[in-house]
């Protein structure tokens, strides 16, 4: 039996509601927000091109990418001229320094290394291979907001580190750009236009009446927005339809299935390069800085450790990792999938919190003990931030089980 989309869906990300104000103002865990010297960035894939930019990084240069990544993860490497080298992860999604050591290429300027899943990578191998080298260590922290990796906090191993803010605070927009060398200096920002500051704040509203988190003012704030779109609706214009993907063998899709690969696409894209540069607005900062942070930090990992509980036994899935580490507040639950299709399009078309880094960038290649094009193929990503119920989690778990169990 196929299941009724709910009329609210749970949220893939968190949202602003009453609860986003519960809690102890700090985390048990460090966060890139208390770095020393970071900017606040309109998003992640923004504040990895200016980190690139900050390392040198120009045409003709080599910056190494993991097998296993989201497209936002390479864009800005094009969008500066430079050339993308896959590299391969082991099956904790640390890089292969072995295969590093023999085929890197000599024109490598810098190294992307990835906290997959909220769930802190050790990094001092890779910096001491970096430092060797004189090649550039770019942290990718997207996924790892708080923690601590070996000694250090997430986000100190790099030359310089980068974060998402949309990943762990109910904002719009945002990323983090921190910097760890003395001889780096942080960019100038411009600031956001009026219009843009409205909009924001505007977004973060409705995003939690839209999930039913603002109660007294759910109702107000949907028919003011409602209102809204019907004064801007314009004339429907005829569509053509999109192009399929590379690597889509699929000749119809749903529209949910339709607007995932839009997105997808569009994260291919080069980068707009004036939003970039752009300084985060004041609703979006204000949020990321200023809410407590214990609530955020406790409840992903309880979330975790719920659905660790919940996925064991089973022949058709098991969790990735086996146990959640001590210094993390995780982005999402990674579970493997035996058998993840057509499964995985129906939970999306159901409105389940769940994604999948399903399209590599074109060109990566098959490497020798990699696991990163196999991830991108097997493993969920699931939702465990703050903001769900135990209700969400329940349904979480019931579809994993209705459409995956062996």
């Amino acid at each position: 039996m196929t299941l009724a989309t709910p009329a609210t869906a749970t949220p893939r990300l968190p949202v602003m509601g009453w609860e986003t104000f519960r809690g102890a103002r700090d985390a048990p865990l460090p966060s890139l927000l208390a770095h020393p010297r970071h900017r606040l960035t309109t998003s992640g894939r923004a504040a990895i091109l200016l980190a690139l930019e900050c390392v040198g990084v120009g045409p003709d240069d080599v910056v190494l990418v993991p097998s296993y990544h989201c497209p936002t993860m390479v864009a800005p490497v094009l969008t500066l001229g430079a050339q993308a080298v896959f590299y391969p992860i082991d099956e904790h999604g640390a890089p292969r320094l072995d295969w590093l050591q023999t085929h890197a290429p000599a024109r490598a300027k810098a190294m992307l290394a990835t906290h997959y899943f909220g769930l802190p990578q050790p990094m001092d191998a890779n910096r001491a291979w970096c430092d060797a080298r004189g090649i550039a260590l770019i942290e990718d922290c997207a996924h790892a907001m708080f923690g601590r990796s070996g000694a250090r906090a997430v986000g100190a191993w790099g030359d310089v580190a980068i974060a998402s803010l949309t990943k762990f605070f109910p904002t719009p927009e945002g990323g983090i750009l921190a910097i760890n060398r003395d001889d780096l200096a942080l960019p100038v920002l411009t600031p956001a236009s009026p219009l843009q500051q409205v909009k924001a704040a505007a977004d973060i509203l409705h995003m939690g009446a839209s999930h039913d988190r603002l109660t007294g003012l759910n109702g107000l704030i949907r028919g003011v927005f409602a209102l809204r779109g019907l004064l801007r609706r314009p004339a429907p214009v005829p569509i053509a339809p999109a192009a399929a993907p590379i690597g889509d063998t699929t000749t119809t899709a749903t529209p949910a299935v339709d607007e995932r690969i839009e997105d997808v696409d569009a994260n291919m894209a080069l980068i707009d390069l004036p939003l970039s540069h752009r300084a985060l607005t004041a609703a979006s900062g204000w949020i990321s800085t200023r809410v407590p942070r214990q609530r955020i930090v406790e409840a992903r990992r309880r979330h975790y450790e719920v659905l660790l509980q919940a996925f064991q036994g089973d022949a058709g899935f098991h969790p990735l990792l086996p146990h959640l580490p001590a210094d993390s507040a995780p982005y999402v639950f990674p579970l493997w999938v035996r058998t993840p299709d057509p499964g995985y399009l129906e939970m999306r078309r159901l409105g389940v919190p769940v994604s999948r880094w399903d399209r590599l960038w074109p060109g990566v290649p098959a490497l020798p003990g990699d696991t990163g094009v196999a991830w991108s193929h097997h493993v969920l990503q699931l939702a465990c931030h703050q903001d769900l119920t135990d209700a969400d989690l329940r349904g979480i778990v019931a579809q994993v089980r209705r459409l995956f169990s062996a």
